[in-house]
């Protein structure tokens, strides 16, 4: 399951979002504060996501401690 970080052009907000594994790749993010439909991935993170491994270190995606 990758993890990108968002950032949004009109706003400059930046977000990180989740894309299911088995999934595809939004076509199109859309910002949570403005709305903007032109939010484009700035970065993928490499590291596995929490859920799919057993070290419970955390979660990158929102900062939450998971165990399992």
């Amino acid at each position: 399951m990758p993890v990108y970080l968002i950032k949004c052009p009109d706003c400059g907000h930046q977000f990180k979002s989740l894309v299911m594994a088995n999934t595809q790749e939004p076509k199109e993010w859309v910002c949570s504060v403005c709305k903007s439909r032109l939010a484009k991935p700035i970065f993928q993170y490499t590291s596995e996501h929490p859920l799919e491994n057993s070290h419970g270190a955390g979660c990158p995606c929102c900062g939450e401690n998971i165990s399992k």
